[in-house]
């Protein structure tokens, strides 16, 4: 059963609905019900700075002030199609994709449908879009030296077709949790940076066990990536897409629609992809497996997260733009595109 499916946090429905919702949980956490990360454990500090122009200010690093383990090993963890991991009948965040719902809480499961004697789980916080597969998931397995498989998805994510190729890819093996299951020795990757404030090293790791070697991109290159029609997993939003692909194309610039991405695809896109203008979503980690130097970011103003800054700064983007789209007609968007261009020197 899906308790929580991808919430449009924007929406002020799903806010009402998380802010009665959240009481309830803390009360079942007092009362002993579940297990929450501790305070301590989500302390977060700010670290260093990475600077960047347009609408955003700078933006600083967060780490947890104590630093979690990469992994934990625990004896007989149920696992459940939901992703929550429970150990002596109770939920434990630290084990599981996300905190339960009240739901999921009040109805814990005591038994197991099956048994495995080992496998490895993955501690996350936002288990809903492709961005939040690779910021945790992916990262977490990329970084993890070895592990105990098979890799234990949840049912929920587990039907996602990105799920199963990208562990496919990495050589692993996945047992999908469709009942509850038994673990007798669990394998815990833990959740070791808030959010998904990558570092070089990160990215690096993410390379070298995808087998990536970005080829240099052709100087002057521009490519545009819109998302136009594209239904998100979680948060909807809209960019003038068509518009902003008038404008590049007049700039000489590709045009590339983001429903068609796969890593495979922008493996072969790298040789044009030296300076990109994107809307805001998780084709932007792209960067990635490219060599890229500029980076312009369409958003929206309800709706940003600085994600692809830390990502596109740890693969090695030097120059990074954020512009605010709202209420920009074409000659104001061309304008501003053209003006963080001629600021990066793409433009003269």
């Amino acid at each position: 059963m899906k308790i929580i499916g991808n919430p449009d946090w924007t929406n002020p429905a799903v806010r009402v609905k998380n802010a009665v919702a959240a009481p309830a949980r803390r009360a079942l956490a007092l009362a002993g019900r579940w297990t929450p990360n501790s305070a301590v454990m989500r302390e977060t500090v700010q670290t260093d700075a990475l600077t960047l122009s347009g609408d955003k200010p700078e933006q600083r690093r967060l780490v947890y002030k104590t630093p979690r383990p990469a992994q934990e090993s625990i004896e007989n963890l149920l696992y459940t199609p939901e992703g929550m991991g429970v150990i002596d009948g109770k939920i434990v965040e630290r084990f599981s994709v996300r905190a339960p719902s009240v739901p999921e809480v009040l109805k814990t499961p005591k038994d197991a449908a099956r048994t495995i004697p080992q496998g490895t789980v993955i501690e996350a916080e936002t288990p809903y879009t492709y961005g939040d597969w690779v910021g945790d998931f992916v990262r977490a397995m990329v970084t993890a030296g070895a592990i105990a498989e098979p890799i234990v998805m949840p049912a929920v994510l587990a039907e996602k077709p990105y799920v199963a190729r990208d562990i496919a890819a990495l050589g692993l093996k996945m047992e999908v949790a469709d009942a509850p299951l038994n673990i007798q020795t669990a394998q815990i990757l833990r959740k070791t940076i808030p959010s998904y404030y990558w570092s070089e090293s990160d990215i690096a790791a993410y390379r070298k066990a995808f087998k990536l070697n970005p080829a240099d991109a052709r100087k002057g290159s521009t490519t545009y990536l819109g998302r136009f029609d594209t239904v998100s997993e979680s948060v909807q939003r809209e960019y003038p897409s068509e518009t902003v692909a008038a404008i590049v194309e007049s700039l000489g610039g590709f045009v590339f629609d983001a429903r068609n991405a796969s890593p495979d695809k922008f493996n072969t896109m790298a040789p044009q992809m030296e300076t990109v203008i994107a809307d805001q979503g998780s084709a932007l980690f792209g960067v990635i497996h490219w060599r890229t130097k500029n980076v312009i970011e369409l958003t929206r103003r309800d709706w940003w997260h600085n994600a692809n800054l830390f990502i596109a700064k740890a693969s090695g983007v030097q120059n990074y733009a954020v512009i605010a789209v709202d209420g920009l007609d074409e000659a104001a968007l061309r304008k501003r595109i053209a003006g963080h261009l001629r600021d990066f020197g793409v433009l003269t």
